[in-house]
């Protein structure tokens, strides 16, 4: 008769392996983006939920899976779907201690704006007719005087360094 049939894989197994598929990425890679040594291997092993060489059922420590799901930016409520509560709590702490660690935003250059905020800055700039060349001089000389200002308020010199100390 033939081999026992395999089990199917978890829940939280399959829901790694669709998200990485759906990035764009092989197990090898998305092992290489974790902060825990980790191989493509082993990703595999468990995403099948089984490894063929033993013959035994796989099922992901709560860190690993919190670490698999992090690098893929699957979020904890989306995890907490497949009822592994134990790799949600883990997950969430990553989420509490990125959170804490994210400086507040600054303003983005141009070209990390939405699409809609850059049509909105580049429409101001065509009320009045001017040519590309202008248009461009003048987001340089609006971003320089931004950058001078930001740098008076914090006490900096435009070259970094702090303003007020002359050298010895």
């Amino acid at each position: 008769m033939g081999s026992p049939a395999t089990p199917p894989p978890p829940a939280e197994a399959t829901l790694i392996r669709l998200v990485r598929e759906a990035a764009g990425l092989s197990p090898e890679a998305a092992a290489a983006k974790m902060e825990i040594k980790f191989s493509g291997s082993r990703w595999r092993q468990i995403e099948r939920g089984f490894r063929a060489d033993t013959q035994t059922e796989v099922i992901a420590p709560a860190g690993t899976l919190a670490h698999m799901a992090w690098v893929l930016g699957i979020s904890a409520d989306r995890l907490a779907e497949t009822g592994r509560e134990d790799a949600v709590r883990i997950l969430r702490e990553l989420e509490r201690a990125e959170a804490a660690a994210t400086p507040p935003a600054e303003a983005a250059p141009l070209g990390q704006l939405e699409e809609w905020q850059q049509k909105v800055i580049l429409n101001a700039l065509d009320e009045k007719p001017r040519s590309p060349q202008e248009k461009a001089l003048l987001l340089r000389t609006l971003a320089s005087q931004i950058e001078r200002a930001g740098n008076e308020e914090s006490g900096e010199t435009p070259d970094g360094k702090p303003a007020g100390r002359s050298a010895s």
